[in-house]
């Protein structure tokens, strides 16, 4: 299912059972008004048509959280992933498992109660018999606390990802932070992320589309990346690395010649050495950013660092030499078509 349908069709989890069991109190308290028949049947039928009601509230909630919540081995590997970054599967997988058997509890309970209601020989047999019903109810739906919470935070989560469409061609953006990587892909697209004269503002991947001449591409700005290995990554970098690793056809990488982004060339060509090591098989651009403010120094500085890379110099804030880093990407876009 596509991840924005499936966002719209979640049922959330309340955050604690007894507001579900407040709910079916209350769809119990406004039942119709039993037929005028005789005392002790019209007490049986009022009843049956509150228990009937209260069970439909708690049945359909909990059949809707169970199924409308992600279902992990269905999702792409890259949603799957970027979840299991603050949730745990065996934990929420056993839950949702729980949430199930408790329906056909529920649904045990309310059969034996309606059959007790429907067998009652007085009237305080079929009040007992409701009774019954709301406190064996109420018993199950609190043995769920724990799970309501983790199913809620699970929900809450895929809820965060990003609405990445993996049906077409993907370019990453990424590089050290604080080099120009969100103002790139303003520049670039539509999209509007946070722009901050500071590092680490990026923590959550951010999406844009470039219409190309004969089709459109999908830019994903990253959080920055350190020097660091890929098992030392923490959660808001590894968003990167899976979106390289999922869904890149490209990987922009950002460079700032300047060193005003507050890390030195050596850092950011360590980054990117880190980045091209682990995934060779990806072709990188280098986007040598914010050359209206660089000299020649700078510029020297650079080739020395990065051993005459190449690279594409612009300016995403002036939006300078924008034209030749878009016909580089769609050069590699088509190339990487026409191999697959």
């Amino acid at each position: 299912m596509n991840i924005e349908l499936q966002k719209k069709k979640m049922v959330l989890a309340y955050r604690e059972p007894k507001d579900l069991f407040e709910r079916a109190v209350e769809a119990c308290k406004r039942r119709p008004p039993p037929p005028r028949v005789e005392k002790l049947e019209r007490m049986r039928l009022d009843a049956q048509r509150c228990i009937e009601r209260s069970f439909k509230v708690v049945d359909t909630r909990l059949r809707a959280i169970v199924e409308t919540s992600p279902y992990l081995d269905d999702l792409h590997p890259l949603f799957r992933d970027l979840l299991l970054l603050s949730v745990d599967p065996n934990e929420y997988k056993k839950c949702a498992a729980k949430l199930a058997s408790a329906r056909k509890i529920i649904r045990k309970i309310y059969s034996e109660s309606k059959r007790r209601i429907k067998s009652s020989a007085s009237q305080a047999e079929a009040v007992k018999a409701r009774r019954a019903f709301f406190g064996r109810t109420l018993s199950v739906l609190k043995s769920l606390e724990n799970c309501f919470s983790t199913v809620r935070n699970v929900q809450e989560a895929f809820l965060k990802l990003p609405e990445i469409d993996t049906e077409i061609p993907s370019v990453v953006i990424a590089g050290a932070p604080n080099v120009g990587k969100s103002t790139l892909l303003r520049a670039l697209t539509n999209a509007k992320p946070k722009v901050s004269p500071y590092p680490f503002t990026t923590k959550e991947l951010q999406v844009g589309i470039l219409d190309l001449k004969w089709s459109r591409v999908q830019l994903l700005d990253t959080p920055g990346l350190l020097d660091t290995p890929l098992e030392e990554k923490n959660r808001i970098e590894l968003q990167a690395v899976l979106a390289i690793r999922h869904i890149s056809k490209l990987i922009l990488f950002v460079v700032d010649p300047t060193e005003m982004c507050g890390f030195p060339l050596e850092y950011q060509r360590a980054v990117y050495t880190g980045i091209a090591g682990n995934f060779p098989h990806i072709r990188q651009i280098i986007v040598l950013n914010k050359i209206d403010a660089a000299n020649d120094e700078h510029l020297t500085r650079f080739r020395q660092v990065f051993q005459n890379l190449e690279f594409i110099g612009i300016s995403a804030e002036k939006k300078q030499n924008l034209e030749k880093l878009i016909e580089a990407i769609e050069e590699a876009i088509e190339e990487k078509t026409r191999k697959v």
